[in-house]
């Protein structure tokens, strides 16, 4: 460990050193690389180059954090004590409802944890290595520090390395920095001290290749990359545990509390009153069903698994139960900008062509389009733009295949996970989903085709059959490429690069049709203008061209790109998602705060922020849309709360800087949702209350430690988790405090009873199987309601909030006094008026309990709420939950084994309209109260 320390040590600043540095360094050779005996002993020293997985939760740990939860242990105890005082059925009917409880909430976590072993990448992936002079592929875990590898277009990776040669070399980073242009990267010396994405001759583990070859000494693998470093500060996060397992944790403590107060002082009056042992357990037992929902653990459970079953149809994976209800809790999303905001893929942005006009793309229509006028003006400038484009251009681009998302459905996600350059950035796309290109080529050369052939078809087809006879490829030191093409008789040469480049390189402009002089005066103003866009965070290049009537040969062949006439400039952009500006929008309404924390530059994230309206105009005049990393590190020295809180966009940040951040929202109180696909995501993904990872783009360790994944990568998903999570959190709201109030009037009654006359009014066995009932079938109903249609036009609630209010304990007391009153009436009626005996007693205290327990179930609509058209009357299996439970009361009593189980007798007229009366008048009374009462 000490030698791996040194070793990292060492290289770290590899960027800052001679290739020759660092190969002495790494005791390696330049161009022999080290032997297979060297090779094996640096495996053993340092270990193979992987990262550490994280751990799969066994079966057992499933199943234990099930019934790791005080209600499970409370009713464990009850259920012990029934057992051990000889009520066996008692005893049995309790652990059938532990039971069942654990299978749902282990079936429905089991199962997520299968969905997700869908998404691991199954191949190893291979590498290139020179070993004493040997050219051979290994599996890349065989990798160790001080081997040459050799890579080229389409590869991923292996691990970090010191660049020694490259040619026309390209990388695309955003895996591990965010920035969604590939990187140029070359093997000079750097001098001064930079940040990981700024390293250009570094390549880094994970990353893949878009363009190019490269020969690169690796120093760094498994664990010391910086893929590993990220991976390190994941395993040093805790993770926040969620907001409803710490409230229904609080809310149980507190039963238990009363449970056990209530007992005590039933044993000392029992006690003083000399009553028998066994009945003061007995009425002890009674009381913890009465006090207890046994239910409570089965319906929490269930309306999670609902909404996991809801969500993973509109393409959203979660994880564990909690997480839904947590997303309804957040008040703040953290998104990343690549691939979460944006599509991934460069597009054209704009034209920035002579007479001022800058003419921006748009593409939210079927095809992309331009403003009218400004494009006439400038015609015979974009008509060459458009040549210049489809010509000066190597990449490929196929036409979309109408099925091909057909097929892609029809294909195990496994086989395309198990193409590691396909998932990891390639930009090979053998197959095209419905709507987008298949295309093989630089990222931006890409774009340029696909706007053309989306755009005008018809040139795009002309241009595609126009022979080439000379190509100059593009290399980092002219900056420039260009091809010369035949045209009508004539040789056309198109040639795009680098702004600078190209107006060096050209005499003449193009305006209003005629080639101008152009002067060093003019040079500047584009080059200003050039300036201007890349502050924007586009990407720009320069577009020029001529004619000529010979082709050239020898010399002048190799660089042919002299004399040549500026069209104008072109900018990229990463787009945003079509859909993300309205999610953005519906996240402002529901009091959500949208941040993006991205490592991209500030003028790119601050288009994207434009674009999607992340941040007002009044912020980006005043410059506080944007805050860079550089700049993060001194606020948190600040301690300045306000800048922070208040500052829409982070840019530029690396992975700490996130888990600061989400770390200073959390002490602030905020419930954190953070989204992202690359592995630098990954710790602040951990970190957050609710971490959300991208299905299609997002790394194996992103998905790994994320609650929640999105399987279509749609930052619209999230808004509809959040809504799902909201209506489940009301829902759970809604069946605690129907089970809460109803169990206070089980609780009043056999107090008032048993304190007054010493008869215990209801037995456990008859509380166990009416608590079955109405625990499970009608909090269950309500437990997957839909909900009302506002619940994202309403702010979040306070996360400090518990589950129950003070609010809502003063109904728990009204609803509970009002039942109790009601069912204790008819029984002290029935005792004192009729002095019926104390089995009549019990049975009309019972059925009255029963039925005006499942009509309860009518009094959970909101106050406001109409009285026969709410959220409750909607709900179908409402209805279905209370004629299934009055139907399952008359058949116990109607059958006479179940009767004489639950000690049921036969009633007579009197008897069933007593019951009647004391059922239905709770409900009149508090819909009477609702009525007059609208906030009740």
């Amino acid at each position: 460990m000490e030698e791996s320390t040194d070793r990292k040590h060492k290289s770290e600043d590899a960027y800052r050193k001679t290739r020759d540095e660092v190969a002495g360094d790494l005791s390696s050779h330049l161009e022999k690389g080290i032997t297979e005996e060297e090779a094996e002993k640096r495996l053993k020293n340092h270990g193979l180059n992987k990262l550490k997985e994280g751990e799969e939760r066994s079966i057992w740990d499933l199943i234990l954090s099930q019934i790791n939860n005080p209600v499970i242990y409370l009713l464990f105890a009850a259920a012990a004590l029934a057992l051990i005082f000889g009520d066996i059925p008692e005893g049995i009917a309790i652990f059938i409802v532990l039971l069942v409880n654990t299978i749902i909430g282990f079936w429905m976590e089991f199962q997520a944890q299968k969905s997700m072993k869908a998404l691991k990448k199954l191949d190893k992936i291979m590498a290139t290595v020179i070993r004493n002079s040997e050219e051979k592929e290994i599996n890349a875990e065989k990798i160790a520090p001080g081997d040459i590898i050799k890579i080229e277009a389409g590869d991923l990776i292996p691990a970090d390395a010191r660049i020694l040669e490259a040619t026309e070399l390209k990388v695309d980073e955003s895996p591990l920095t965010g920035e969604s242009v590939p990187v140029e990267k070359n093997p000079e010396v750097i001098q001064e001290e930079l940040q990981v994405a700024d390293r250009l001759n570094i390549l880094y583990k994970g990353t893949a290749v878009t363009a190019g070859t490269a020969i690169a000494l690796v120093f760094a693998t498994g664990m010391d990359t910086e893929v590993g470093n990220i991976c390190s500060l994941v395993e040093e996060q805790d993770k926040e545990e969620t907001p409803l397992n710490s409230k229904l944790n609080k809310l149980t403590k507190k039963l238990i509390w009363v449970i056990l107060a209530m007992a005590a002082a039933f044993f000392f009056f029992g006690w003083l009153a000399g009553k028998d042992l066994y009945q003061l357990v007995q009425t002890s037992i009674a009381w913890s069903i009465a006090a207890i929902p046994e239910g409570l653990p089965i319906v929490a459970s269930i309306a999670l698994a609902r909404g996991m079953v809801r969500l993973s149809k509109k393409s959203v994976l979660i994880k564990s139960l909690g997480a839904v209800e947590t997303l309804g809790e957040t008040t703040v999303i953290f998104t990343d900008k690549t691939g979460t905001l944006t599509k991934n893929e460069l597009t054209v942005h704009s034209f920035c062509l002579p007479q001022e006009q800058l003419l921006k793309v748009d593409w939210h229509g079927s095809k992309p389009e331009l403003d009218g006028e400004k494009q006439q003006s400038s015609e015979a400038n974009f008509k060459e733009m458009l040549k210049i484009a489809v010509l000066a251009n190597d990449a490929s681009l196929k036409e979309p295949e109408k099925n091909a998302s057909e097929r892609a459905e029809g294909k195990e996600k496994s086989e395309m996970d198990s193409n590691p350059k396909a998932t990891e950035g390639s930009d090979d796309k053998s197959e095209a989903e419905d709507g987008e290109i298949s295309a093989k080529g630089d990222p931006l050369e890409i774009a340029l085709l696909d706007f053309v052939s989306k755009f005008d078809p018809e040139v795009y087809g002309e241009l595609q059959q126009l022979q080439r006879e000379l190509h100059d490829p593009f290399d980092s030191e002219s900056m420039v490429m260009g091809t010369i093409y035949g045209d009508d008789g004539d040789l056309y040469v198109a040639g795009k690069g680098s702004t600078d480049a190209i107006l060096a390189r050209s005499k003449k402009i193009l305006k209003n049709g005629k080639s101008e002089e152009l002067n060093e005066e003019e040079k500047e103003t584009w080059k200003n203008r050039n300036n201007e866009m890349a502050e924007d965070g586009l990407r720009v290049l320069g577009f020029a061209y001529k004619k000529i009537k010979d082709l050239p040969t020898g010399e002048e062949a190799e660089d042919f790109l002299h004399e040549l006439i500026f069209v104008g400039l072109l900018g990229f952009l990463d787009p945003p998602r079509k859909e993300v500006t309205a999610a953005i929008e519906t996240c402002k309404a529901a009091g959500i705060k949208v941040v993006m924390v991205t490592g991209d530059h500030p003028g790119t994230a601050t288009n994207v922020g434009r674009e999607v309206k992340i941040f007002s105009k009044g912020e980006e005049k005043q410059g506080e849309a944007v805050l860079h990393g550089k700049d993060l590190d001194k606020e948190f020295e600040r301690e300045n709360p306000e800048k922070l809180v208040n500052t829409p966009i982070f840019s530029r940040v690396d992975p700490e800087q996130k888990l600061n951040l989400i770390s200073h929202f959390q002490e602030l109180g905020e419930i954190v949702a953070m989204t992202g696909d690359g592995v630098n995501d990954a710790p602040a993904l951990k970190k957050a209350n609710i971490g959300i990872a991208m299905g299609k783009r997002g790394t194996q360790v992103a998905q790994e430690v994320a609650d929640v994944v999105l399987k279509d990568d749609s930052f619209n998903s999230i808004v509809t988790a959040v809504e799902q999570g909201r209506i489940i959190f009301g829902n759970i709201r809604r069946f605690v405090l129907y089970q809460l109030s109803y169990h206070l009037a089980e609780i009043i009654l056999i107090a008032l009873v048993s304190f007054s006359l010493f008869i215990l009014p209801i037995l456990p066995l008859q509380l166990l199987f009416l608590n079955l009932l109405s625990d499970v079938f009608p909090a269950l109903a309500l437990g997957i309601g839909e909900g009302t249609p506002n619940v994202m036009k309403m702010p979040p609630k306070d996360p400090k909030e518990p589950i129950i209010t003070r609010k809502n304990w003063l109904q728990i007391v009204v609803y509970g006094v009002i039942i109790a009153i009601s069912v204790t009436g008819a029984y002290f009626y029935s005792h004192f008026y009729w002095d019926e005996t104390e089995g009549i007693n019990n049975n009309i205290a019972f059925l009255s309990l029963a039925f005006s327990q499942f009509l309860h179930v009518l009094n959970m609509r909101e106050g406001w709420e109409p009285v026969f058209n709410n959220q409750v009357t909607r709900n179908k299996y409402v209805w279905m939950a209370v004629i299934f439970c009055i139907a399952a009361v008359f058949a116990a009593y109607f059958i006479p084994v179940v009767a004489e189980v639950l000690n049921l007798q036969p009633l007579e007229a009197k008897h069933w309209g007593l019951i009647a009366i004391a059922s239905i008048l709770p409900t009149l009374v508090i819909q009477t109260i609702k009525l007059i009462k609208k906030d009740f």
